[in-house]
C-alpha cells in the first residue's frame, strides 16, 4: 500500500496561524509565511517521518533513551567487514558514561547548555580528552 503524502502547512485564518496536522494532532507553527513557521514545519515533519509517521513526544524521552537507541545504531553501525565491532565503539562507551550517569534520568527536552559543560567536565576529570600535538606537549582538553 503507497505511504500517504506529507501533510501540507495550512493557514489557519482565525488565529493567522501556519498548522499542519500530523497523526490527528494539530500542530501551531508561528505566523502565517513566516520564517519561523516554515522552520517548525520542516522541524516537526521531519520528526514525524524519522518516527516511522508516529507523534513524538519529545518531552516524554528521557537521554538514557536516547543513549540506548544510539548505542543499537552504532553497535551495528560500527563493524569491520568480517563483522567484529571496530575500536569506535569503545570510544562511545567511554564517552556515553558520564552522560548517561548525569542526566541518564532527565528528560531530552531539558538537556541544555548547562549539561552539556557538566557532561564536558565530568569527561576531563575522568580522563576522557583529546591531547593536542604541540611541539611544546600541551595537553588540551577537547571543547564540546
Amino acid at each position: 500500500m503507497p505511504r500517504s503524502p506529507v501533510p501540507k502547512m495550512s493557514h489557519h485564518k482565525a488565529s493567522g496561524q501556519a498548522v499542519v496536522r500530523l497523526g490527528g494532532t494539530d500542530h501551531y507553527l508561528g505566523p502565517w509565511g513566516s520564517k519561523t513557521a516554515r522552520s517548525q514545519y520542516d522541524q516537526l515533519v521531519a520528526e514525524w517521518l524519522a518516527s516511522g509517521r508516529r507523534a513524538v513526544d519529545a518531552a516524554g524521552i528521557s537521554v538514557a533513551e536516547i543513549i540506548a537507541a544510539f548505542w543499537d545504531y552504532a553497535q551495528a553501525y560500527y563493524r569491520h567487514a568480517d563483522g567484529t565491532p571496530t575500536t569506535e565503539i569503545e570510544c562511545y562507551h567511554d564517552a556515553l558514561g558520564p552522560l548517561r550517569r548525569l542526566y541518564g534520568h532527565t528528560p531530552a527536552a531539558q538537556f541544555g547548555p548547562l549539561a552539556l559543560k557538566a557532561v564536558r567536565q565530568a569527561m576531563i576529570e575522568a580522563g576522557l580528552y583529546r591531547t593536542h600535538n604541540a611541539a611544546n606537549g600541551v595537553v588540551v582538553p577537547l571543547h564540546l
